[in-house]
């Protein structure tokens, strides 16, 4: 019944890695626990095997091959952040600071073609943890893991226990996907491994005096209670900026204790940076969203920041924002809107009729109210110039 209840799951679920991950350890679990039985035909079993796992694999491409395409797009561009500092990598958390700006140069190549430009959109992750573990530590993270794998898999350890299975659904996973950002297979990985040594496996621990674990215990529930004191603290706050439609000075004063003492989140500054907008505080809000821009840099940011440059009228700035932003997704209309209305208000009638031309003939991904609204206006400007 478990079994059933989780092939089910899967299924309905719609994840196409989900069922071949499935699909694997499956015939995994039944080629390792009667392998004595199929040995005789292990050749025929084998290739059958492998045609049938091959044969799923290209029908589950076929079955979304849009959401197939954006991926092999992500991989493509997320290759050209392995070149400059491959053997160290870029840094934690790199990834999101690096990948938009990367994809927005290559979109703007020759290399891409028109689907690339419609498929492109906010990215903050390569679907590859591997590919993920290459860009942020290099070859030494990969050799580091490699060795880890070699630890595991050398143990005295029957391949067909849940603890192993276990293990290989999650490797399949991190293939495609990004297993990871969530806390609970960090705790299944946490789980197994300990299930292993448990069983008297091969795997060399390192013993430490209880002292020690005290200390190291103390430091990390200091810092988690601080954590969650900080996030609690953010969270009462924008729901109260929420309800009042705007920030008041006492939430204002708390959002500025909060910069003071910021506990790294980069999804804060951008929260304190966009209620800081939406109060007309322009100059500080750039400030913060610069500050942001260096620990996650995406389409969104970008579209704030040239909106905060307009409001100031810095028209150039404003102009260069809006230009990256639609780099980075190509098939969105809000950057051109923000370029036409640039164009207009800083006397460039010239590009203005340009953008609105291009506004008007743009290829519509997703037909939604705000890309007629858009065109709309675009019409508009083009007829009071009688064009």
């Amino acid at each position: 019944m478990a079994c059933l209840l989780l092939i089910i799951v899967v299924i309905l679920s719609g994840s196409r890695t989900g069922v071949l991950t499935l699909c694997v350890v499956t015939l995994l679990f039944y080629a390792l626990r009667y392998r004595k039985l199929i040995h005789k035909r292990r050749i025929f079993l084998i290739s059958g095997g492998a045609l049938f796992l091959i044969s799923l694999f290209i029908g589950l491409i076929y079955l979304k091959p849009a959401s197939a395409s954006g991926r092999v797009l992500i991989w493509k561009v997320s290759a050209g952040l392995c070149k400059e500092h491959i053997i160290q990598g870029n840094g934690l958390g790199s990834f999101k600071a690096d990948y938009m700006p990367e994809q927005a140069k290559y979109l703007s190549s020759s290399h891409a073609d028109e689907s690339d430009r419609i498929l492109a959109g906010n990215t903050n992750h390569p679907f590859n943890e591997y590919l993920l573990l290459l860009i942020e530590q290099g070859l030494i993270g990969i050799v580091l893991f490699l060795l880890s794998l070699i630890a595991v898999f050398r143990s005295n350890v029957a391949f067909d226990t849940p603890a192993i299975l276990t293990l290989v659904s999650i490797a399949i996973f991190s293939c495609f996907s990004y297993p990871f950002k969530y806390a609970f297979v960090w705790f299944m990985i946490i789980y197994c491994l300990a299930s292993l040594n448990q069983r008297e496996v091969a795997l060399r621990t390192i013993h430490f005096n209880k002292p020690f674990l005290l200390i190291i215990l103390f430091i990390l529930c200091f810092f988690l209670i601080k954590n969650i004191i900080f996030e609690r603290t953010w969270k009462r706050i924008s729901l109260i900026a929420e309800k009042n439609t705007g920030l008041l000075d006492n939430e204002l004063s708390i959002f500025t204790k909060l910069y003071d003492e910021w506990n790294g989140n980069p999804y804060f500054l951008y929260n304190y940076a966009s209620e800081l907008k939406n109060v007309e505080l322009y100059k500080q809000s750039v400030n913060i969203f610069l500050h942001c821009e260096s620990y996650i840099n995406t389409y969104d940011l970008q579209m704030q920041l040239a909106d905060n440059y307009y409001q100031m009228e810095c028209w150039e700035e404003a102009e260069r924002r809006y230009k990256l932003a639609q780099c980075m997704c190509p098939s969105r209309f809000l950057p051109l809107q923000g370029l036409l209305r640039v164009y207009v208000k800083s006397d460039n009638c010239i590009l203005a009729e340009r953008i609105a031309l291009e506004i008007i003939n743009k290829r519509i991904k997703i037909p939604s109210y705000t890309v007629t609204i858009i065109q709309e206006e675009a019409r508009n400007y083009l007829r009071k110039k009688n064009i």
